[in-house]
């Protein structure tokens, strides 16, 4: 390797540590851990040979060494993606809740449900697409509403995948209302795992999610648990963070333990949907949801969750860890169009399916005339995958940019711009995760719990 060449310091970053000193990559977001005896060298790695003092050429020498070995600082270096490996498949718009905040429902819908051959022609063509495995989220509305074309598709995605020697793994995401025997039969038959969206304890839960008649869902959800209590809890939860819960995310982690749940997850409150004429009730006080954020994170740097996956720990702290690949919303190339494409119940293609449907990022083409192929060369997507915040003012020189990516683009609104809540919360759990890391061995415990 030519280090003259291939390496490049200026996308370099050193942040202090307590311990030690934190040297990252922010564009390819690798990292090293450095003693403090060795930051006085740091300034020097970008200078040729002959500009360094004699004294010290060895030893920068052998530390720009150290730092290539670890893939820090070469050019090009940073992972690519652009195969297809996961589809959302919306099956219908209906659903039988009412969240009054819910991304997914726009006011000028109407109750459609997506034809079954735009279905089977998706799966097939995405499965055509992919390398290896595809992922299917299978969503809604309430996918449940839908469930015999859900044996459908998921026989014959199983089928196609023989044909074509790829894998293909079913999943969902339900407010599990609508549980029934034939569905857990079918499920755990076919291997389909599914995520439940509740929102804390019947208190937060019913304050926004509530069914057509203004009631509280919990209770259903409730109703579920006792009669399949061992098929719930094989599911992850999936909790929207709104103003009525910005605080309690410590609380909501406990409750979901201690019934026993998978994981737990968060997605914060986007103002879309039916959300979007009063988002300012729904919105979540940024303030207080980061001092939410390190109340959990401190609970799970003492053990209180070993064993139990906090999702809006881990995914940060996997990201940091393994570096940007599987979490698609956490990398500069974000999935949008890239290794995700998401299919809406009227047939239309988009590039992910938190775009806002009315925006100027939404709808790549049609299955009644366009190829999943064609919509990911379409306009909008080359628009969408046209998103650089390398440079931008606000990510230019974050340490964090290459395990964040400069924040989710649906989120943002424009290809050009910095969802702020995803800013934070990004700073703040990388600062917080980074310092635990270089401090002890909390972390690491807490990762090899859930081995």
């Amino acid at each position: 390797m030519c280090h003259e060449t291939h390496f490049d310091a200026d996308r370099l970053r050193v942040l202090a540590r307590e311990s030690k000193y934190l040297v990252m990559d922010r564009v390819s977001g690798r990292w090293v851990l450095l003693d403090p005896a060795l930051e006085p060298l740091l300034p020097l790695i970008a200078q040729n040979s002959q500009d360094i003092p004699s004294a010290y050429r060895g030893s920068v020498a052998e530390l720009r060494d150290s730092l290539i070995k670890e893939g820090l600082g070469i050019s090009n270096s940073e992972k690519q993606f652009s195969v297809l490996n996961t589809l959302i498949l919306k099956l219908t718009n209906a659903c039988n809740l009412a969240c009054q905040y819910c991304y997914d429902y726009e006011q000028q819908e109407h109750a459609t449900t997506l034809a079954l051959e735009h279905s089977r022609s998706a799966i097939r063509q995405a499965l055509e697409l992919a390398s290896g495995t595809l992922w299917v989220i299978l969503h809604g509305g309430e996918p449940m509403l839908m469930w015999r074309q859900v044996e459908e598709l998921v026989k014959f995605g199983e089928q196609v995948a023989t044909q074509l020697n790829k894998d293909i793994r079913f999943t969902g995401q339900s407010n599990f209302t609508r549980l029934n025997d034939r569905i857990v039969e079918f499920s755990l038959d076919h291997n389909i795992s599914w995520g439940i969206s509740l929102d804390g304890d019947a208190r937060l839960n019913d304050r926004f999610r509530i069914n057509h008649q203004g009631q509280g869902s919990y209770d259903h959800f409730f109703a579920a648990y006792r009669k399949y209590p061992k098929f719930v809890r094989q599911s992850s939860v999936m909790s929207t963070v709104t103003a009525a819960n910005e605080g309690q995310l410590l609380q909501i982690a406990r409750h979901f333990r201690d019934l026993g749940m998978a994981a737990w997850d968060w997605s914060l409150f986007q103002p879309i949907g039916r959300g979007r004429s009063q988002h300012m009730v729904y919105q979540p006080r940024q303030s207080r949801l980061l001092k939410s954020w390190h109340t959990l994170f401190d609970a799970v740097l003492d053990g209180e969750f070993d064993g139990f996956p906090i999702l809006p720990v881990r995914k940060y702290l996997d990201n940091f860890i393994y570096g940007p690949a599987g979490n698609m919303c956490l990398r500069p190339q974000c999935g949008a169009a890239r290794d995700l494409l998401s299919i809406s119940a009227d047939g239309t293609i988009e590039a992910c399916d938190c775009i806002d449907p009315s925006g100027h990022l939404a709808g790549l083409g049609h299955l009644d005339h366009t190829t999943l192929n064609q919509a990911k060369a379409s306009p909008v997507a080359d628009t969408i995958r046209s998103r650089d915040m390398e440079q931008h003012p606000q990510c230019k020189d974050c340490i964090w940019f290459g395990i964040c990516g400069g924040t989710c683009v649906a989120h943002a609104g424009r290809v050009d711009a910095v969802w702020s809540d995803g800013c934070a919360v990004a700073h703040t759990a990388f600062d917080r995760i980074s310092q635990a890391l270089a401090d002890g061995q909390s972390l690491q415990r807490y990762l090899n719990s859930l081995n």
